[in-house]
Formats: C-alpha cells, sequence, structure tokens
C-alpha cells in the first residue's frame, strides 16, 4: 500500500509541475513523489525547491534556508 502523501509532498509536486521550471532544471516531475526524494536528487533545480520546503517544515529561519541553498548551488554550479 502506499504511503500517503503529505502536504508538503502535494506542494513539492505543485511547484516541480511549473512548465518554465521544468524547462529550466530538465527534470521530470513524475520522477519526485515526496520531498525526500527530491531531496536525494541529482538535479540542483528539484533539490532547491526540496530544501526550501523541508527548511520551512521543520522551522528553520529563512537565513538557515537561504544559507543551505547558497552552499548546495556554489557546490553544484
Amino acid at each position: 500500500m502506499a504511503k500517503p502523501l503529505t502536504n508538503s509532498d502535494r506542494m513539492l509536486q505543485s511547484v516541480l509541475r511549473d512548465s518554465k521550471l521544468i524547462s529550466y532544471g530538465g527534470y521530470s516531475p513524475e520522477d519526485y513523489d515526496t520531498v525526500n526524494e527530491a531531496l536525494r536528487s541529482d538535479n540542483v533545480c528539484v533539490q532547491t525547491v526540496a530544501k526550501i520546503i523541508y527548511g520551512k517544515d521543520n522551522g528553520k529561519s529563512d537565513k538557515e534556508i537561504y544559507n543551505e541553498i547558497n552552499n548546495l548551488l556554489k557546490s553544484s554550479i
């Protein structure tokens, strides 16, 4: 039986279905059902969206999330 999706998972799916983000990121939104899957992605766009959602869900400050994303992008791009 499939695990029910959380609100965060549904938010992730909604954002990842944006056609401009798909075009820029070069990923398939069907490959990512949950935030946890997206956090493990090799795709930096997918990981960035997941880190924002995950950070907000876990009470991280905007500055903490910014620093995480900034470090991710510096190391990936």
